[in-house]
This record gives C-alpha cells, structure tokens and sequence, in this order.
C-alpha cells in the first residue's frame, strides 16, 4: 500500500478508558484526547489521525509519517520495577502500555519518529529501560511546583525549534517526572529544579509539559513533522 497524499499524516495515541476509570459511571470501553493535540498538527501543516489497537500495525506505518504519543494518567510503578505509592491513585490501563510497546517496535523498524508529549515522554523512557519519579511534591519536596502551573525551562541543547541556551515558560501539569535516563537518550532541557523537561534519542523526542497549549506549539510540532518529512524544511 502507497502512501497517496500531499501532506504529512501524523497518528496521534489516545488515552484509554476501560470502564468508570476517567468517566464516572460508564461501563463502556472508550478511548479519548484533547482536542488541543489535532488542531495544533492541522494549523501547522499536517493530517492529524487518532490511532487505536484496531489497526493493524502495518495500516500504521503505511499510513503515519510519524506518531504523538499523548498525556495520560500515570503509568503503573510495575512496569518499571517498582512498587506503587500510596499516593497513586489512577495509572493507564494496562492494555494501552502494552499496545503502546507494540507500537514503539514498530516506529522502531519502520524508522517512524515519535514525539512523546507529558506521560508520552514517560512512556518512552520506560519502554527503553529508564524509570520514574513516582510522585515530584512527595519525593523533591523543594520543586518549583509542575502541575497545572507555568515554568521556565531551559534548553540545553536545539530542540524541535528551541535554541540551545534558550528559555521558555512552559503549560506543565504533571506530579510524575523522569528519574533514571534510558540509555540512547540525552536530556535536552530541565527545570529550574532540575526535573527533566526534555530528551532526544533513538530517533525520537521527549517533552514533559504540553506545548499544544502553550506559545511553544506551533514552533515544536512544526519541527516535529519537518522531522518526520524532511522535504518540508526545505520549502
């Protein structure tokens, strides 16, 4: 099957919902995303498409020039070796980390890049070995808060549009974060508390705050899918 389009296709992971979890009172299996992600791809150029583990994996990479991977709720502590918290109260549901495993070996083969967005990063981190803050306000008591509030971060290296040195307040709203760095990757920008904010490897890209809603946007998902589709940046 030939990709037979004019413009660069972005699949987009949404969170699922197996029953009453996000949606009170609901006994039906959904799957769900903020509207935010598709408009920011369309207004800067691309074909935005919501993923789901109906789709063949093949449909995807014939498909996609390249993957969001979404926000979500927190990944389960097991799936990174640890015990969970007290203070975890609600974790994606297993059948996406394990879709979403499938997903990234085949971005891997197929050479599709993936831009991990908040849990997306986290997502990343874990698939290729890393681990997690389970929770910033209990364990780095001294944070400069990071859910829902805006920050500055810092880029410590040219990131999807962002210059080195540069800085950025930022939309943040997460109590998770990275800890240990899979290996393959390198931490592009932190927090002025040292919480990492962004990362790059393996031919993918990690962002801990939500740039769909914020000034960062249109700059880093335009990057992204000139990435993705690297004739774009030469137009």
């Amino acid at each position: 099957m030939s990709k037979i389009k004019t413009m660069p296709v972005i699949g987009i992971v949404p969170s699922f919902d197996t029953g009453g979890q996000f949606i009170p009172s609901s006994t039906i299996e959904r799957q769900f995303i903020r509207r935010e992600y598709s408009y920011m791809l369309a207004q800067v150029g691309a074909i935005p498409i919501i993923l789901n583990p109906d789709m063949s994996m093949e449909a995807v990479t014939q498909l996609c020039d390249g993957v969001v991977i979404s926000g979500g709720a927190d990944i389960a502590p097991r799936m990174y070796g640890q015990k969970k918290l007290p203070v975890i109260k609600r974790t994606e549901p297993i059948e996406r980390f394990r879709w979403e495993k499938r997903l990234i070996q085949t971005c891997d083969k197929a050479h599709l890049p993936i831009l991990g967005i908040c849990y997306g990063m986290q997502r990343l981190n874990v698939h290729y070995g890393g681990t997690l803050l389970q929770d910033i306000p209990s364990m780095l008591p001294e944070n400069i808060g990071h859910d829902n509030v805006m920050h500055d971060v810092t880029f410590h290296c040219d990131f999807l549009g962002m210059k080195h040195l540069g800085m950025h307040a930022i939309n943040s709203r997460h109590h998770q974060a990275i800890d240990r760095l899979a290996d393959g990757f390198e931490v592009c920008a932190t927090a002025p508390d040292g919480i990492i904010e962004a990362i790059h490897g393996r031919g993918h890209y990690g962002m801990q705050w939500h740039p769909e809603s914020d000034e960062t946007g249109a700059r880093v998902y335009r990057s992204f899918i000139e990435h993705c589709v690297p004739s774009l940046a030469e137009n």
